[in-house]
C-alpha cells in the first residue's frame, strides 16, 4: 500500500519547535543548529501548502492546522519511539507510558517510583504532564491518572488515592505572623492556583468565611507553583494532603487549621480494560492500590 508520507526529519522538527514552543529548544534536543530547524519546519509547511507556525518577535505559536497535526504527530512519534525501543533496549525490558497531572508527578509520584523500580526493575516509566484533560489515552499513553473518574469505551477507572484539603504554611512565616483561627487569614496572602481555583473559595465558605475579604491574593498557573511558594513563605496555599504528606514529613510545610478539611475527589488510573496480569499497566495500577493506605 502507498502510504503519501512528509519528510519525516522536517517533522521531527516540527513536533520537537511545537512541543517546546520554540526553535531554539527543539534546536538543542535535536543537536542541530536553529537555522536547521527553521528550513526544516519552512520545508514542511511548503509540502502542506500552508502554514504551521505564526511568528512573530521570536516566539512561534501554532496555527489551527500546526495545532490540529502536532496532537496526531506527537502521538505517531511516541509510538514509534516505544516500538523501537522495545526492538533495540535491553532484553525483557517494558515501557510504560504514563500520563499525569504535573504537581502529581513532582510531589508525590516521582519520589515514589524507585520504590516501583526495586519490585519490578523490568517496567521503564516513561512520564509526561497532562497538558489537557482531553489526552489522546489509546494513542499516546498506557495509563492515564487524573483526579475524578475518567469515562472511556473499553477502559478502566479505578480509584486508588484519597485526599482531604486544608491551608499549609512555612513554619517560619507561621512564627512571624499566627494563624491559629480562620478569621487570622486576613492577616495572611492567600496563595491560589488556577488549575485548582475553587480550593479557597470552597474552603472559606465551609468556615464561613467570605473569600471575597481576604487581604491579599498571588495566583499562579499551577498547584505545584503555590505550594512553592508556601514553602518559600510567600503566603498560605491550600494543600491537598497526599500531595503535601512529604513536604509535612520534613517541616518544610505545617497545617495549624488542621481540624478544617475539605474533601477532594479521589486519583483515579485509567487503563484499558482487558489487560492480563503480566501486562505492565496492570502491575502498575496494582501497586498504586495495593501501595496506598485506603481511609
Amino acid at each position: 500500500m502507498f502510504r503519501r508520507l512528509p519528510p519525516l526529519n522536517a517533522v521531527r522538527a516540527f513536533e520537537a519547535s511545537a512541543r517546546l514552543k520554540s526553535f531554539t529548544a527543539a534546536a538543542g534536543e535535536l543537536g542541530v543548529t536553529h537555522g536547521a530547524i527553521s528550513r526544516q519546519v519552512r520545508n514542511l509547511e511548503g509540502w502542506f501548502g500552508f502554514a504551521l507556525f505564526l511568528r512573530s518577535n521570536r516566539k512561534v505559536t501554532l496555527t489551527t492546522e500546526g495545532q490540529e497535526y502536532l496532537d496526531e504527530v506527537s502521538a505517531v512519534l511516541d509510538k514509534l519511539s516505544v516500538a523501537t525501543e522495545r526492538l533495540t533496549g535491553p532484553r525483557g525490558v517494558k515501557v510504560l507510558r504514563v500520563c499525569a497531572p504535573e504537581t502529581f508527578s513532582v510531589r508525590w509520584l516521582i519520589p515514589r517510583l524507585s520504590a516501583l523500580a526495586r519490585a519490578h526493575p523490568n517496567i521503564e516509566i516513561r512520564l509526561r504532564p497532562m497538558v489537557t484533560l482531553d489526552e489522546h489515552l489509546t494513542d499516546s499513553f498506557d495509563v492515564v491518572i487524573r483526579r475524578g473518574e475518567m469515562e472511556r469505551p473499553g477502559f478502566k477507572s479505578t480509584p486508588f488515592l484519597r485526599e482531604t484539603c486544608t491551608p499549609v504554611i512555612s513554619p517560619r512565616l507561621l512564627q512571624q505572623v499566627p494563624l491559629d483561627t480562620p478569621r487570622a487569614l486576613r492577616n495572611h496572602t492567600l496563595l491560589n492556583a488556577e488549575s485548582l481555583d475553587h480550593l479557597w473559595p470552597s474552603w472559606l465558605r465551609s468556615v464561613g468565611l467570605n473569600a471575597r475579604k481576604a487581604s491579599r491574593n498571588l495566583r499562579f498557573q499551577s498547584l505545584n507553583y503555590a505550594l512553592q511558594a508556601a514553602v518559600e513563605g510567600l503566603g498560605v496555599a491550600m494543600g491537598p494532603s497526599a500531595i503535601v504528606a512529604d513536604d509535612i514529613a520534613s517541616g518544610r510545610l505545617v497545617t495549624p487549621l488542621s481540624e478544617h478539611t475539605l474533601t477532594m475527589g479521589d486519583f483515579h488510573i485509567l487503563t484499558a480494560a482487558n489487560i492480563s496480569s503480566h501486562d505492565p499497566a496492570y502491575i502498575f495500577r496494582r501497586w498504586l492500590i495495593e501501595g496506598q493506605p485506603q481511609e
